[in-house]
């Protein structure tokens, strides 16, 4: 394993342990996930593949590979550990294809709402 194995599951597990213990966390899930049973986002990095599922007011990290995700980021987990952690621009890094979405891509705009939330509370 690369010394950036596990680094975008752990940056979004310590987002779900943020998010389920949040009050505002618990109400952007809830809002993001609407009538639906719940929202899968995916990631396939070049040293983990893991997903994330959101359903009543919470979030889950899972391993391996969800069969109909809503949404699937693509690239290293470098990039995607820098892209929701500010430090590289979203857009950037798909003009370059070093970040690829397959779905509906509005559910990331979710997923970067609940995070920007949770990460900023003290």
């Amino acid at each position: 394993m690369s010394a950036g194995a596990g680094v975008a599951k752990r940056f979004f597990e310590a987002v779900a342990m943020k998010a389920n213990r949040s009050g505002d966390g618990a109400r952007i899930m809830r809002e993001w996930q609407g009538h639906y049973y719940g929202k899968v986002v995916q990631f396939e990095t070049d040293t983990e593949q893991f997903y994330l599922v959101v359903a009543d007011g919470r979030m889950r990290v899972k391993d391996g590979v969800y069969p109909a995700p809503d949404l699937t980021f693509k690239g290293s987990s470098k990039i995607v550990s820098e892209v929701f952690t500010g430090r590289k621009r979203i857009g950037d890094a798909m003009k370059t294809w070093e970040l690829v979405f397959m779905g509906a891509g509005h559910e990331g705009f979710a997923l970067g709402r609940l995070v920007t939330t949770v990460m900023l509370e003290v």
